[in-house]
């Protein structure tokens, strides 16, 4: 990976301006979002809060253990997070904290004929930034041996994180779409992704239209 293609991203602050408790009653999906640019310290919160790393230990025994902003069964984390910017396609890499280019074409409009209804549609092509949150099956699958149980668990993940990542939205003032209508089999080709990086979530981000 040659330094053009890696977007080091700032440090996420720990503290914001707005509670918790404000951050979980202004939260609500936004379905029509403004094409204004989000600022890359926005981009470097959004994914902080979706899957970044809170703390890393060293026992004794040389095993090192992680800690991330949504929890994960049998520490697994199975979660990948895509990018789509304007700028192209990215993957972030939780550990260096930072993006990935895989492509270099905005490929939000070809990403938004995955979605069923025409406002999602309207949300991917018109925001500055959508996440594709997958989840890598192989990883998933170390988390139990029971199909059932891994498939459940995966889902639940997904919630704790997008939850995490829609309260980051809304104490930053941005709005966001989440998106869990959509034709999986158009979004492997629109982005290329790897055939174990199954799809979960597609979330539109940007601020809202002004009034």
């Amino acid at each position: 990976m040659t330094d053009e293609k890696v977007l080091k991203l700032p440090t996420p602050r720990h503290k914001g301006p707005m509670s918790l408790e404000a951050a979980i009653k202004t939260r609500k999906t936004t379905r029509e979002l403004s094409s204004k640019s989000l600022s890359l310290f926005q981009v470097s919160q959004l994914l902080w809060a979706l899957q970044g790393v809170t703390q890393i230990e060293e026992p004794s025994d040389g095993k090192s253990l992680h800690y991330r902003t949504a929890p994960s069964s049998g520490r697994a984390f199975p979660l990948e997070v895509y990018t789509l910017l304007s700028s192209g396609l990215y993957h972030f890499k939780p550990f260096e904290h930072e993006l990935y280019l895989l492509s270099g074409e905005d490929l939000r409009k070809p990403l938004s004929e995955a979605a069923y209804a025409d406002f999602n549609q309207e949300a991917i092509q018109t925001s500055p930034l959508t996440i594709v949150l997958t989840v890598d099956n192989k990883a998933a699958l170390k988390m139990t041996p029971l199909l059932e149980d891994v498939i459940r668990y995966v889902h639940l993940e997904a919630g704790h994180a997008t939850q995490n990542l829609a309260l980051q939205a809304a104490s930053l003032g941005l709005g966001l779409t989440i998106i869990t209508s959509f034709k999986i089999g158009k979004v492997y080709p629109a982005l290329k992704l790897p055939l174990k990086h199954r799809p979960i979530y597609l979330l539109p981000i940007g601020y809202p239209p002004e009034d």
